[in-house]
């Protein structure tokens, strides 16, 4: 590395990592199925655990926390 991209590479902030909340609601093997999904791409931080809905129960609610960069 040249002194030159020394001196860019500590000059330039690190870029922030940014994060975006959900609820996302669906069936069993809809929620994991996005789940693992998320968790392939490596955005997937925080993933409550499921939580029926009272009006369905056959549906879930659960609150996810995504990367966004």
């Amino acid at each position: 590395m040249s002194l030159l991209q020394r001196i860019h590479a500590r000059r330039a902030p690190r870029p922030t990592t940014r994060y975006v909340n959900r609820f996302v609601v669906g069936t069993p093997a809809e929620l994991a199925t996005l789940l693992k999904l998320a968790a392939d791409h490596g955005i997937l931080v925080f993933a409550s655990a499921p939580v029926p809905l009272p009006e369905d129960p056959t549906r879930f609610r659960r609150h996810l926390r995504l990367r966004t960069n």
